[in-house]
């Protein structure tokens, strides 16, 4: 009688890495590279199921509404920001490229704030910019300006969930207060880098976003986000965002990095925040499409 072995295999995502690096391969067929990159992507996806799986039920008398209510309000009274930030672009085979860009914001007193974020580098994309005037539950207007036309592209509801120049992060990523964009469900606690997490679904009221709903890890100790994961309207799991670096400027909680992974593209970018400035006065005319249009 022949003797069976019986072996388990420790799925882990640099397994999934070595299967669709191998699939890429010159010397795999297109049937077998085929069948790679599908049970890559497939075991991928039951992964990071699998990793939430000794999620504990919610903490009686929490409440989802409450928890990002106070996670909101704690970031109130920056007044205006600047921040210096480096967009890393990452492809599927690990070669990257980095953007220069510089970021500001202006706090209204509906909270209903403006943001302005223009390239410094490469040169070929230097004054890009993209104005957001955040609207609430309601359409955020956006406008890209592109140097080479001379003039700002108003942005249309279908597309914010496109790529932001060729990043990881959609147009209606880049809006910095989304409270009033969903609704919110509390599914219980996690722990994430040894740290006690509240697990919220999130589900956007515009039908125009390109996510079904977004599964979100905030740290309970200062409600500041761990990471996200992100689902696309089919329902599929797309991305996965991961925040570090917590820490206070004038009393108020910022990140030193957000890295966005793309999982069934296998690309990924971070936005790394090189110097940060708050409670600074800033230009009203700044904010506005002649201001957009008018580098300095």
């Amino acid at each position: 009688m022949s003797h069976i072995e019986n072996r388990t295999l420790n799925f882990t995502p640099k397994l999934f890495a070595n299967w669709a690096h191998a699939a890429r391969s010159d010397s795999v067929s297109s049937f077998i590279r085929g069948i790679l990159l599908s049970l890559s992507g497939t075991l991928f996806l039951q992964y990071s199921m699998l990793a939430n799986a000794d999620m504990r039920p919610p903490t009686p008398g929490i409440e989802a509404l409450d928890i990002e209510r106070k996670a909101d309000e704690i970031q109130a009274g920056y007044i205006g920001e600047f921040r210096k930030m480096t967009l890393t672009l990452i492809n599927a085979e690990g070669q990257e490229s980095q953007r220069k860009l510089d970021f500001w914001g202006h706090e209204e007193p509906d909270r209903h704030d403006k943001t302005l974020v223009r390239f410094s580098f490469p040169p070929d994309i230097k004054d890009t910019a993209l104005l957001t005037y955040e609207k609430g539950a309601e359409d955020d207007d956006q406008w890209l300006y592109l140097p080479a036309l001379k003039r700002a592209k108003r942005i249309a509801s279908s597309n914010k969930s496109g790529s932001f120049m060729g990043s990881e992060f959609a147009y209606e990523d880049l809006v910095v207060r989304q409270f009033e964009k969903y609704n919110f469900k509390y599914l219980g606690d996690d722990t994430v880098d040894g740290k006690d997490c509240y697990v919220m679904e999130r589900t956007p009221k515009n039908s125009n976003s390109g996510y079904s709903k977004i599964i979100r890890w905030r740290y309970k100790d200062n409600l500041q986000e761990a990471k996200s994961q992100y689902f696309d309207r089919k329902g599929e799991l797309i991305k996965e965002r991961f925040l570090e670096g917590h820490h206070q400027v004038e009393g108020i909680w910022r990140s030193k990095k957000i890295t966005v992974r793309n999982v069934q593209t296998k690309k990924a970018s971070t936005l790394s925040f090189d110097e940060i400035k708050l409670k600074i006065p800033t230009d009203a005319s700044m904010f506005t499409v002649r201001g957009l249009e008018s580098p300095r």
